[in-house]
């Protein structure tokens, strides 16, 4: 049985670091290591970095440099032509290389998904597009003058204002500003045959529904975690006897919820006031939330730990951890601290409502709530062998249906299905172009290669 020639390509990969980015290297690492074809095709963000270099045995293709580097530091119109010609250039590159992949798996629904889409259907390649980011309420979308949470502050401050203008409606935002002429077009092309729309969260199903862009080839497979790297410290260490340590790991941005989680801390800090917060991060809102920190009078217990690339140390060094975020589509950050054994506190948004079971195995309060998110900090904090028994039983859950194996094989799963379906498709097709005196020779040979499978 051949194994398929998978092509990755994404919107942003590494050096950038996010979840998807994040994602995207692992599973090209993972392919890889399984004897799997791979390439990676991404936009060179910055002129300086390399147009093609090999991670960990993945090559990667950059394009775009000259247009795409510094686009933001360009007037509006500019910026947006920038981006077109870099979609066509994408298009063109996807076109150039139809050869080298059988595969190609997209990892966001939104613009950059378009040029990728269309040279599927020209070169009839099966195509994988992934929906990484979900809101379910219709009323959030492309978001100016917001502002940080101020609880007891001034809330009309200008230095809680949020910088510049963001997307929370998720990711077919991008595709709902084309208008109906560009949304049918991607309906026409995502609903094809060989196409599979890809979320990682039962919420994107909702999230579909609500943006009437629900199709029939909608599969869910999660993100996966390593289990081996993120596993607790010692299965007997309680959290009790790691002091009263709580960590949160995020970018530090609006749709993360950092400020929530200080507001919330003001209220811990009273209770407790010996217990700990490390924020694990940076961003674009870390000046305005250290700023925050001295005006709730809690920098004595807050931590800005900055952005760290060996996660599992600061997690084995901490008893609870939080994630506050606005809006999410399936988070790297509660899925590595369950992993560890960690008692986890989130809200009810995509992926952590289906990582959560509140009471079960960690805590769920609804998004900006900062007085509920501080009633479960106390919880936990009051009562250590809750949490306990809530990381003990979070490892065993991430260890059942998250871990990084069970999510590769799923995913191997698909990508063999897809390409055993598209040969099975054209053998067939050929079969039908055949003269009709010649036909049934055809089928009695293309019927013995298939079942002898030696291709």
């Amino acid at each position: 049985m051949r194994k398929p020639r998978v092509c990755i390509a994404i919107n942003t990969f590494y050096p950038i670091i996010g979840g998807a980015e994040r994602q995207a290297f692992t599973q090209a690492r993972v392919l890889h290591a399984h004897d799997y074809p791979v390439m990676v095709i991404t936009f060179r963000q910055k002129f300086t970095w390399p147009p093609y270099e090999v991670l960990e045995g993945v090559p990667v293709t950059r394009i775009g440099g000259r247009l795409l580097s510094e686009r933001e530091l360009r007037f509006p119109l500019m910026k947006r032509l920038c981006y077109f010609l870099g979609l066509c250039l994408l298009g063109w590159t996807l076109w150039r290389k139809r050869s080298s992949y059988d595969i190609l798996h997209v990892y966001h629904m939104n613009m950059f998904a378009l040029p990728a889409a269309l040279v599927s259907f020209l070169v009839r390649k099966p195509l994988i597009v992934g929906v990484r980011s979900a809101s379910t309420d219709p009323s959030k979308g492309v978001a100016e003058d917001l502002t940080l949470l101020s609880g007891p502050l001034d809330k009309d401050a200008s230095w809680l204002r949020v910088p510049g203008t963001l997307q929370l409606g998720g990711d077919l935002n991008d595709l709902e500003r084309l208008g109906s002429l560009g949304l049918s077009l991607a309906r026409f092309l995502f609903s094809r045959p060989h196409v599979v729309i890809l979320v990682l969260s039962s919420s994107m199903k909702t999230y579909l529904q609500t943006r009437h862009f629900s199709l029939a080839n909608t599969h869910l497979i999660p993100n996966g975690v390593d289990v081996v790297r993120f596993s607790p410290v010692s299965p007997d260490l309680a959290p009790s006897e790691l002091g009263q340590s709580v960590v949160c790991v995020a970018k530090l941005c609006y749709r993360k919820g950092p400020d929530v989680l200080l507001q919330a801390w003001r209220y811990v800090q009273k209770e407790f006031p010996h217990a700990h917060l490390r924020l694990v991060g940076t961003g674009p809102i870390r000046a305005q939330l250290q700023r925050l920190v001295q005006e709730l009078d809690i920098a004595q217990t807050v931590e800005f730990v900055g952005l760290q690339s060996d996660i599992p140390p600061l997690l084995h060094n901490a008893g609870i951890a939080v994630l506050p975020s606005r809006i999410e589509g399936m988070p790297n950050a509660l899925l590595e601290a369950m992993a560890c054994g960690l008692a986890c506190i989130a809200t009810r948004v995509s992926g952590s409502e289906d990582i959560i079971q509140s009471g079960v195995n960690g805590l769920l309060v609804d998004p900006e709530n900062y007085e509920q998110l501080a009633q479960a900090l106390l919880a936990l904090l009051r009562d250590p062998s809750l949490a306990a028994h809530y990381g003990q039983t979070a490892r065993l859950h991430i260890e059942q249906h998250y871990s990084q194996e069970s999510i590769t094989d799923a995913y191997l799963k698909l990508y063999q299905f897809l390409l055993d379906d598209r040969l099975r498709s054209d053998k067939q097709r050929y079969v039908k172009r055949c003269p009709n005196p010649l036909r049934r020779g055809f089928e009695r040979i293309l019927r013995y290669v298939w079942n002898s499978r030696i291709y």
